[in-house]
């Protein structure tokens, strides 16, 4: 189903009466018929070239990745430690209330390095990739 913005914008094509006219010789307008229409379409357009993604690159564009730091891997952990929690709350039913809690932190705490060291490992091959990309493309 359409947006509503879609919708909008599909309505307004329908509100306005286009005539499409063309200027004669003697610099009158002439309204044009729709196969000529098509006629002078087809013969303006040049057939377009699909655009295709460099290979080995997706068509998104991608940010380059920062180096590993303590305070962003805390600020993941501090997002993530009542989820994890939530979930061990949830999922550990045979234990009591505290131990849940105790485990849901402590993976909660997990993830702190677990982040940094992820971070660290994405920035280094970021790193030997832009080091060795120029040597790949003198071949």
């Amino acid at each position: 189903m359409a947006t509503r913005k879609q919708r909008r914008r599909r309505e307004k094509t329908f509100r306005h009466q286009y005539g499409f006219v063309t200027t004669d010789e003697e610099g009158n307008e002439v309204e044009l018929q729709g196969a000529e229409l098509r006629a002078k379409k087809d013969q303006g357009s040049k057939p377009k070239k699909a655009a295709q993604p460099d290979k080995g690159r997706s068509a998104r564009a991608s940010r380059d990745p920062m180096p590993a730091s303590w305070r962003r891997s805390l600020r993941r952990g501090a997002l993530w430690a009542p989820a994890t929690v939530l979930i061990a709350y949830f999922v550990f039913r045979t234990t009591t209330v505290p131990v849940r809690v105790v485990i849901g932190l402590a993976y909660g705490l997990m993830i702190i390095p677990m982040t940094y060291w992820i971070d660290a490992v994405v920035y280094r091959r970021f790193e030997k990739r832009k080091l060795d990309q120029p040597s790949s493309r003198g071949r």
